[in-house]
């Protein structure tokens, strides 16, 4: 779970990697803050590529405070599209 206060505005970066060590690009990723199952607020992911995957970065500034907040990450990566949701929480 991700943690937040209220009136941040923070960067949150995922690694993402290839568990059988293969090389991949990520060829688009963006994002979507839900509140409440309402889409907040969206964007496009900053992706910077390492020798072992790759981080994606999204920052964010939640505008409530609630335990209802999903973060949604959709990456597309060869022909594939990957997503990854992760409870988000703003005190």
């Amino acid at each position: 779970m991700i943690r937040f206060i209220l009136g941040e505005d923070r960067h949150v970066k995922y690694f993402v990697h290839s568990v059988q060590s293969e090389y991949f690009v990520i060829k688009e990723a963006s994002w979507r803050l839900l509140h409440n199952g309402e889409v907040e607020s969206s964007g496009v992911c900053q992706v910077s590529q390492e020798d072992r995957g790759s981080y994606v970065d999204v920052k964010l500034q939640p505008t409530c405070k609630s335990r209802l907040y999903v973060l949604e990450i959709t990456l597309r990566i060869a022909d594939e599209m990957i997503k990854n949701r992760e409870q988000m929480e703003v005190i």
